[in-house]
């Protein structure tokens, strides 16, 4: 934050405003991502995702000011945020026998990376600068869409089922239903970055201004993602997930 506060002119304050627009658009892009991979196929649109992430990324360290950067972030979190969803109907899809292990061992790993990409950010941007962050990440991003091109197997696209899935999805988005579950999943998933970003803005005055303390903070976080996911396992789903998954008779 400092650093970006420096190079846009704005206040650290403002500066954090460029992360809240990500995380905004990162729950757009996780609304849209499954309907849209019903009707034009899992493999188009994860790669595709993907690689407009990449571009995406490329984009943020180009930004003068504020206002671009935080439109170059929003597209970022926009392509980002339909990578999860749209994983998890691909399993569900391909594995179903083995569902459980598949949809942990992916939770896991996005958990995870919530960590290690900080600590990647902070290792390379006190090292590199900020710019380096991005400039590191879009390649890396590249080459994940081009791997993602080649290992899924192409799905069947424009089929009145898979049409009729889309359908039933959208629907869902726009059920009255959906709306107390939204509610409630912004401020539990937004806290993680809010935490985070409140710390390092106003303390405790240990870990302020102290990249080593900040590191170690988000480091203590990898132990639990690693051993709570496997004892995730045995629990069965919960049934308000089917219940608004039959509120809209076509969708899956």
């Amino acid at each position: 934050m400092p650093q970006l506060s420096r190079d846009w002119g704005v206040p650290q304050e403002s500066a954090a405003r460029a992360t809240t627009v990500f995380a905004v658009a990162y729950a757009w892009g996780s609304l849209a991502g499954g309907p849209l991979s019903d009707r034009y196929g899992r493999r188009t649109i994860l790669a595709g995702t993907v690689a407009a992430m990449a571009v995406a990324t490329a984009l943020v360290p180009l930004a003068t000011g504020l206002p671009w950067a935080s439109a170059a972030r929003a597209l970022q979190g926009l392509t980002a945020g339909s990578f999860v969803p749209m994983s998890y109907a691909s399993l569900s899809e391909r594995v179903p026998e083995r569902l459980p292990l598949a949809l942990t061992t992916v939770h896991a790993a996005g958990g995870a990376s919530a960590v290690v990409s900080q600590i990647e950010g902070q290792v390379l941007g006190s090292a590199l600068g900020w710019r380096a962050v991005f400039l590191v990440s879009a390649p890396l991003l590249a080459v994940g869409a081009l791997a993602l091109r080649r290992i899924l197997l192409p799905g069947t696209v424009g089929t009145p089922g898979r049409d009729a899935a889309g359908e039933g999805g959208l629907r869902v988005l726009r059920s009255a239903r959906l709306l107390p579950l939204l509610v409630i999943v912004v401020p539990l998933l937004g806290s993680l970055t809010a935490i985070y970003t409140v710390v390092q803005l106003y303390g405790p005055a240990d870990l302020v201004g102290d990249p080593g303390a900040m590191l170690g903070l988000r480091a203590s976080a990898l132990p639990a993602m690693v051993l709570a996911a496997p004892r995730a396992r045995p629990f069965p789903p919960a049934a308000a997930g089917r219940r608004l998954t039959h509120s809209a008779p076509n969708s899956r």
